[in-house]
């Protein structure tokens, strides 16, 4: 799995869990839901971090929760850095 692939499948499963739709955390966000339908699409070469990190205090986790995974030392995620 690549990295945009985990965030947009963990930023997905979070806002299931926190039970709000997709139209709300956009507007929350205030970004836009083509930004948004971008990162879970996997359509984005790179998510922007400003972007993740507005959306992360949106849904009310903190960048150290995000990424405390052991996906991260298992090697499980490919970081492209072509």
């Amino acid at each position: 799995m690549n990295l945009n692939q985990y965030i947009a499948e963990k930023l997905e499963k979070l806002r299931k869990e926190k039970r709000m739709g997709v139209y709300t955390l956009c507007n929350k966000a205030a970004i836009s839901y083509e930004t948004y339908r971008s990162i879970r699409k996997n359509r984005n070469k790179d998510i922007y971090l400003r972007t993740l990190l507005i959306l992360l205090r949106t849904l009310e986790i903190s960048p150290a929760e995000f990424f405390d995974d052991c996906a991260f030392t298992n090697g499980d995620i490919d970081f492209d850095f072509k």
